[in-house]
């Protein structure tokens, strides 16, 4: 046992040994990263394995075309990080206001059903209920239902307000974009 953990802190404590990290385009324009350098194409060292490799990136000659194409990847790159995080943002906001809901929803159906059973009356009330429908529109929920079909309304309208911020990120990715790329997943 100890042999194992021994090796398992030997493999911990030593240094990561990573080449270079690559980026390339294929025909369908679909953007790929490889730590192995794909042959026939495009492909740039984006992250350099060390001082040498970025040495060699900074003395080699480089034309204006080349690096407006690299300032417009990072650009897009840039861009295309903040878009998920963002959406990923929006759903987790999302589940956990759905989360809350049925919660709300939870208490609401338990208050409902102990009211329900008050309308049949009990013993200690000697069979005398409570009416079921109140004359003249009175509403006969306690406070505590009152007020958690408020808490409810408002979670109903905040998931609302998260799903339209979700499609209006949607379409302002798929304008930057010129079409919805293929990372993006729709909220569920």
């Amino acid at each position: 046992m100890r042999l194992i953990g021994a090796l398992a802190l030997l493999a911990l404590a030593t240094p990561g040994w990573a080449g270079d990290i690559y980026r390339w385009t294929d025909d369908s324009g679909n953007v790929h990263y490889s730590n192995m350098d794909a042959q026939g194409s495009d492909a740039t060292a984006v992250a350099p394995a060390g001082p040498s490799a970025a040495a060699r990136d900074e003395s080699a000659p480089r034309g204006a075309h080349a690096k407006r194409e690299a300032e417009d990847a990072g650009d897009t790159d840039a861009y295309s990080a903040d878009a998920s995080l963002r959406r990923n943002a929006l759903e987790r906001e999302l589940r956990a206001t759905e989360r809350r809901l049925r919660e709300v929803d939870g208490q609401i159906a338990t208050l409902a059903r102990a009211r329900g059973e008050r309308v049949q009356g009990s013993v200690s009330t000697g069979g005398v209920g409570v009416p079921a429908v109140a004359p003249g529109g009175i509403d006969l929920r306690s406070e505590e239902e009152r007020n958690l079909a408020t808490e409810r309304e408002k979670l109903t309208q905040h998931a609302t307000q998260i799903r339209n911020d979700a499609a209006q990120l949607r379409q302002e990715v798929t304008a930057r974009f010129g079409a919805t790329p293929p990372w993006w997943i729709d909220l569920r």
